[in-house]
């Protein structure tokens, strides 16, 4: 079974925007829904999202990325660990602190990173599913 790690923007626009999707992120994510695909949701996310609730710059919260981890079982919270953390210290040319720590999640794990973030698109740090 495939596996893919998702950015914030993935998870807050399959929750609420889906049609802000790229063609190939809103496949995969199809696959999630129907139990063909894994999804990895970096632990960070909650505290991004919890961040931009708080700004004002998003709807959702914590309890909406609970409640999708409940409705669907290929959902998964992947912990933050060691792997990660040298990661993220290897890459110091993305510099926002949420992307550096999503990229090296997906990189620790060796999953895509779903992402319509062109910087990390560009970057080739990570293999990339979106258009």
């Amino acid at each position: 079974m495939k596996e893919y790690v998702l950015d914030t923007h993935t998870f807050v626009w399959w929750t609420a925007r889906p049609k802000h999707l790229g063609p190939a992120a809103a496949r995969v994510l199809r696959q999630v829904d129907t139990g063909r695909a894994q999804a990895w949701i970096p632990s960070i996310i909650g505290i991004e999202i919890s961040l931009l609730g708080e700004a004002g710059r998003i709807r959702l919260g914590v309890a909406d990325l609970e409640a999708a981890i409940r409705r669907n079982s290929m959902i998964r919270i992947l912990p933050h660990d060691l792997e990660q953390a040298l990661e993220f210290d290897l890459l110091g040319s993305l510099r926002d602190p949420f992307d550096r720590m999503i990229v090296g999640a997906a990189r620790a794990t060796k999953r895509p990173l779903i992402t319509a973030d062109e910087r990390i698109q560009a970057s080739g740090l990570v293999e990339v599913i979106w258009d």
